[in-house]
This record gives structure tokens, sequence and C-alpha cells, in this order.
């Protein structure tokens, strides 16, 4: 007598979440689940090896919640003095009278970071979603104040840190490119 034996749980497992990644007809994948009890264990590694082959769907853009925020303010570097963040519960300390920040975009993504050290040979440090928000309803209500008060307190342009070459520019601490987008 030929006893059969299902397939293992481990097979199962697999198979069901082979089922959800991979690029297969609904209603081909909804019969095979109704056939998986049926299957024996030779049967489900053969279907493991068939789904395997097939392309795996298309993985959903991850949405990033600083992005809606950050997009209000402009990409530039801004010194927040720490009297304006005292109603705010952030994750970090601060050390200092300012808080220096940089909103930046790489690869189509804006950041922002806290900014540690000098000029030219800053470091930079991530901050929680929720500190990001925080810090950009701050920022929104001064922008140009706060970028001006980085580039007062490092001689440079409050925006991109370059050196300030004409009076004009140094008056508002922002250079000829960056004043445009503080609307100068």
């Amino acid at each position: 007598m030929t006893v059969l034996i299902g397939p293992s749980e481990k097979q199962v497992d697999f198979i069901l979440t082979l089922l959800k990644e991979r690029e297969i007809e609904a209603g081909e994948a909804d019969e095979l689940r109704e056939n998986l009890p049926h299957l024996n264990k030779r049967e489900a590694s053969d279907l493991i090896a068939r789904l395997l082959k097939l392309p795996k769907l298309p993985k959903a853009p991850r949405v990033n919640p600083t992005q809606v925020p950050l997009t209000t303010i402009q990409k530039s570097k801004y010194a927040l003095p720490v009297a304006d963040l005292s109603h705010l519960d952030l994750g970090f300390e601060i050390h200092g009278d300012l808080l220096f920040l940089e909103v930046r975009e790489f690869m189509g993504t804006l950041y922002m970071r806290r900014l540690t050290g000098s000029l030219g040979g800053f470091t930079r440090h991530k901050l929680s979603v929720q500190d990001v928000i925080d810090l950009v309803g701050v920022i929104r209500s001064n922008q140009y104040g706060y970028a001006k008060l980085f580039g007062i307190h490092y001689s440079c342009c409050g925006s991109c840190g370059a050196e300030l070459t004409d009076p004009t520019s140094r008056s508002l601490q922002l250079g000829p490119e960056c004043r445009k987008k503080f609307g100068f």
C-alpha cells in the first residue's frame, strides 16, 4: 500500500509566501492555494521550483513621511536659536545657543540633517521623523531669518555656505543665486 505524504509545513509556508510575492494571475493563485493540501512532497517541491522561476512583483514605493513637510521650506542651511525650540521635545540634546541644520536633496529625496563641527568640515547627524516635522514647523515661520543667522555665525552665504564677495550679498548674508530662492 502506498501512503502519500503531504507537503511539509515549511513547504506550505514557502509556497504561500511565493504566491504573494510572484507575478501570478489571481485565479491561478487561488486554485493553487485550494489544491495545496492535496499535493505530495514531490509535487510541492516542483511547485516551489516553478514559482521561483516567475518574476517578482514590483516593490511598492515607500513613502517617506518627511518629504511633504520638507518641500515647504528651502534647501538651505539654518541656525535656530535654542530659545525658539524650547517648546519642542527633541530626541537629542542641544549644546550651545544655536542648532545648525541643513536641508538638501540627494537622488530626488529631501533630507534634513543636524550639523556639528565647522564650515567645510561639518558632521551630519540623522534626525528622527518627528524631529524633522517639528523643526520644519519652526523654520517655516522665519526661513530667511534662520538662514541669515547661519550666514552671520559662519561669515558665509546662509544658504550654501559659499564666501560672500559683494556688499549686497554681505548685507543679506545670501549669495546672488541663493537670494533668488528666498525671493530677493
